[in-house]
């Protein structure tokens, strides 16, 4: 040990101080300590401390706290306030030591030690039996609903695979958003559902759900959930769900293989198969929280202005083992677009809330229920830059601004060269990259990848009902919206300046394998926000989900977004969607798949081009070129007339009302397939320049889309696109960009 400390304190000594002096932090040290290198303190917040009571007579002064290697285990979220808060070019820095890497965990082994179970346990799996340890939980800890063994997230006990019923018994309860029902095998697979939750894909496919059960009605498998979900409990009314779409978690029936685990809250206990079926150890550990750290300023939510913290720096840290926030019984309306996120609470384990002008570089998110990092309401000028998002419950970024009104404070932050994979794990909705409410943000430079839904979305899309029951429409600021808008029809355009999602900037980002498990979704999302956003220069690539819809989407009520200079290869699904008047230019296609590699048909396979309804008209489609390599394989789809009355508001949407021209069409498999588009087009008076022809591709097999001297997309007058500065652009490390294997573990 002495050994050990010696090594430690010599790293923090080389970290040259400022002429101030740095304060210094180490696992082996103590807050009674000076926190000096030789002497430090043992935990950031009394180093905070240290540093806040020298800026009280220095408050002009930057202060560096410097985090020496090894596990931090976080009992309460340590808060940055004002306090903490900076003015001019000065910072509040919470850095890693040279060469180390310091790690923060929500979470700690249980004090009390593991005894093997009882062989005769009820209800525990006969495989089971004489291989399950427990340990007792003490009083003061939360109920968890996660657990870890080193870099690993344990799974929890789960039943197998179900689908809910359709439609309810005779004369039973109706389906509803907190009724279901279950077959009769999974009502007798659980005695005791009283510690259980239920994980759920309601009859959309785009969100799932976890929700706690009140009442389970062993008759005729009502179940009552103790938390509203998203939409009507039936099954998913598309999408291909293989291993079911409801199940019951955290009960010892389902305790049946390795690495699996129970907690019974009321009775304390922890019940746990070991992996490797030794008696676990230390490294078993059970979160106590979920936001690891907050930076805070002051808010006034209901006025004009807030207070931000300024200057605070996070570098070189990680991020890891927080639990996943519970979805709360009063969330109606709370819920960020379709509940794929919460407005304003503390889901990820780094928050920002009121907070100018920080940085957040070369930091870990990582092995955790929690999402990664939150930029939540008055958030500008932050920067994320060269991070990794990695094995999260939920969503990788976050920034989430305030609602519907004039208070346009969530603006100007840039996500750059971060790393973001594998996000999702137990809430499968979730994002990488996301932006609500929230605009002038620069997403660039990015890899994201393995994610079980949408890759970067852009939205704010709001159901505004003063009765608070619609998506969203809790956040609304109705004295602004009033205001503002007066007594106009809430159409896009009025609403517009309402709406804070505008002019981000989605550029130069690499996309591959998103979409792996819920239907829906898309590598690229905008909907429902502002304009002026921009989709440019992104590469969206070996996409192989069944479920995916399109590789970029603008969806409902979305206008003037600029999708440009794209290049999509080898994905399922379709190509590129839109319902309102937006920008398509300069964009490759190729090689859109409509099925899997193992040969299941895509889910959604309309064409390279979808206008399904809308407002499309005077779109530019223009510059284009669209590569087939399946005969007769859909090449556009519009909408000619108006679906039925059950379905208001979907108006016809097509090509013809838009400036389309100077495209190129070809198909490698089937001469003319080009032609018979551009034949009834023209007949409308579009696409007159449009040509059908082999683009002459330099190597596209090697994803080389660089145009031939001859390519006759460049008569087209066809900019060139440059791949190579997609993806993070990390110095002195190269991060492998295009990675077409693995997949998502659910």
């Amino acid at each position: 040990m002495t050994r050990v400390l010696m090594l430690t304190l010599v790293v923090l000594a080389g970290n040259v101080p400022d002429a101030r002096g740095d304060l210094f932090v180490s696992p082996l040290g103590q807050d009674t300590n000076p926190g000096t290198a030789e002497e430090p303190f043992a935990t950031v917040e009394r180093a905070r401390d240290a540093a806040r009571k020298r800026r009280r007579t220095e408050p002009q002064a930057s202060e560096r706290i410097v985090v020496g290697g090894g596990t931090y285990r976080i009992e309460r979220t340590i808060v940055f306030d004002l306090r903490d808060s900076v003015c001019g070019d000065a910072a509040t820095e919470i850095v890693a030591a040279a060469g180390e890497r310091p790690v923060l965990s929500g979470a700690a082994p249980l004090p009390g030690g593991w005894q093997p179970a009882p062989q005769d346990l009820a209800r525990l799996p006969k495989p089971a039996r004489g291989k399950v340890w427990m340990a007792d939980v003490p009083t003061d800890w939360p109920a968890f609903r996660t657990l870890f063994q080193g870099d690993t997230m344990l799974p929890r006990a789960r039943t197998r695979g179900f689908q809910q019923a359709k439609t309810a018994s005779a004369g039973g309860q109706a389906i509803d958003h907190q009724h279901l029902y279950l077959p009769a095998e999974a009502v007798r697979a659980v005695a005791d559902f009283s510690q259980a939750e239920m994980v759920v894909v309601p009859i959309h496919p785009w969100v799932m759900n976890i929700l706690p059960m009140t009442e389970v009605d062993r008759a005729t498998g009502l179940v009552h959930t103790d938390v509203p979900a998203t939409y009507p409990l039936g099954p998913p009314n598309f999408a291909n769900f293989p291993d079911g779409t409801v199940w019951i978690e955290n009960v010892l029936e389902a305790l049946d293989e390795p690495g699996e685990w129970v907690l019974d809250a009321a009775a304390r206990k922890l019940y746990l198969w070991p992996p490797a079926g030794k008696q676990p150890g230390d490294d078993v550990v059970a979160p106590r929280l979920t936001e690891l750290i907050r930076v805070e300023g002051q808010i006034e939510y209901d006025g004009p202005s807030d207070t931000p913290v300024r200057g605070l720096v996070f570098r070189g840290l990680t991020f890891t083992q927080a639990d996943r926030w519970p979805w709360e019984a009063e969330k109606t309306g709370w819920g960020l677009q379709h509940d794929w996120e919460m407005f304003d609470r503390p889901t990820a384990m780094l928050r920002f809330r009121g907070a100018e002008s920080c940085r957040v570089e070369n930091c870990r998110f990582v092995h955790s229920g929690a999402a990664g990092l939150r930029l939540d309401l008055h958030c500008q000028r932050i920067a994320v830059t060269r991070c990794e998002l990695a094995e999260l419950g939920g969503a990788g970024v976050l920034l989430a601004g305030y609602g519907l009104g004039t208070k346009d404070v969530n603006r100007d932050n840039a996500v750059t060269d971060c790393h973001v994979h594998h996000v999702g794990r137990l809430l499968w909705h979730s994002a990488g990259i996301w932006a609500w409410q929230s605009g002038r943000n620069r997403i660039e430079h990015n890899h994201v990848h393995h994610t079980p839904y949408t890759g970067i979305l852009v939205t704010g899309r709001t159901s505004p009902d003063r009765k608070g029951q619609g998506e969203c429409s809790r956040t609304v600021r109705w004295t602004e919206v009033d205001n503002a808008v007066d007594s106009k029809p809430l159409t896009w355009h009025n609403r517009e300046p309402l709406m804070h999602g505008r002019q981000n900037v989605i550029a130069q980002n690499d996309l591959h394998h998103c979409m792996e498990v819920m239907g829906d979704g898309n590598a690229i999302y905008v909907s429902g926000t502002g304009g002026g956003n921009q989709v440019r220069n992104n590469w969206i690539h070996d996409i192989t989900a069944q479920n995916i819809n399109a590789s970029i989407r603008c969806d409902d009520d979305q206008h003037d977004t600029a999708i440009e200079h794209n290049v999509i290869t080898r994905v399922c699904g379709e190509g590129i969607i839109f319902k309102g008047k937006n920008t398509i230019c300069n964009n490759i296609l190729y090689d859109i798949r409509d099925e899997t590699p193992n040969g299941t048909p895509c889910v959604h396979k309309r064409g390279y081009l979808v206008l399904p309804y809308g407002q499309v008209d005077g779109s530019l489609v223009q510059r284009n070129i669209f590569v087939s390599r399946i005969p007769g394989q859909a090449l556009l789809f519009e909408r000619t007339a108006p679906a039925p009355k059950t379905r208001r508001n979907i108006t016809p949407a097509m090509l013809r009302t838009c400036e389309a021209d100077y495209n190129l069409y070809f198909n490698t498999t089937e001469p003319g397939w080009g032609q018979k588009h551009l034949k009834t087009q023209r007949r409308f008076g579009i696409e007159q320049h449009s040509l059908e022809a082999d683009p002459q591709f330099l190597d596209p097999a090697q994803d080389d889309f660089r145009l031939k001297s001859n390519s006759p997309a460049r008569q087209l007058g066809f900019e060139p696109i440059d791949l190579s500065q997609c993806g993070p652009r990390d110095a002195g490390k190269t991060i492998s960009c295009g990675d077409r294997s693995g997949t998502t573990n659910q």
